[in-house]
């Protein structure tokens, strides 16, 4: 169950915040869009080259937003299994708890200028960040193995439905976006927790000939 909440429901929340930025930011939407149709058209299949961030740099840079801003394990916490330092110098006895929280490191100014704002050129040229900075993989020598399954899978289920459909948030579902409060940070759109959905209306997109 552990793994499946893992790899499940952590890109499916990566997913449901993505839309809801593309919703907030049509100008942007549009921009992802006439990048997917230059660089993967339907006649093209998606594989890991096509999708790889150097031919769609937009929709990658995208994605990594979103992760910054809506990171699916906002919070982690570790347990100290021997005695440790820091780096600091602060001593860390065996069995203490230590958490971090990636939703906070995200939004540093300290750490990402205008924090608040959506800006792709932060990952324009990509360069990968540390996981230090952004863990939102984990960091050291246990990050997350599924790491790069998951940015494919983000990278190719957006792509695939950019490429047919325009999306536009639901009347009046701006006003109710927050989010859960469970280990995994789903959407939500109403006050008592009890739905995770984003409604948003599609539209096919008329295709210039």
């Amino acid at each position: 169950m552990r793994e499946i909440t893992k790899g499940r429901d952590t890109t499916a929340c990566t997913l449901t915040w993505m839309f809801y930025l593309l919703c907030l930011h049509p100008d942007l939407q549009k921009e992802i869009q006439e990048e997917i149709d230059q660089k993967l058209p339907a006649s093209q299949p998606m594989g890991a080259a096509e999708l790889a961030h150097g031919n769609v740099p937009k929709l990658h840079a995208l994605l990594y937003e979103t992760l910054r801003l809506y990171p699916p394990v906002p919070f982690d916490d570790k347990v100290c299994m021997e005695d440790d330092e820091l780096p600091d110098g602060t001593k860390i006895p065996k069995g203490t708890h230590m958490a971090f929280v990636p939703y906070s490191q995200g939004r540093d100014p300290e750490l990402w200028k205008n924090p608040e704002k959506v800006d792709l050129s932060r990952w324009i040229p990509f360069k990968v960040p540390s996981p230090y900075d952004f863990p939102v993989f984990q960091a050291g020598p246990r990050v997350c193995l599924g790491m790069d399954m998951a940015i494919f899978e983000a990278k190719l289920a957006a792509a695939t439905l950019l490429r047919e459909y325009s999306f536009t948030l639901a009347p009046g579902e701006a006003e109710k976006i927050t989010y859960s409060l469970m280990i995994t940070m789903s959407l939500c759109n109403n006050k008592d927790q009890t739905s995770h959905e984003l409604n948003v209306i599609p539209t096919r997109r008329v295709k210039k000939a």
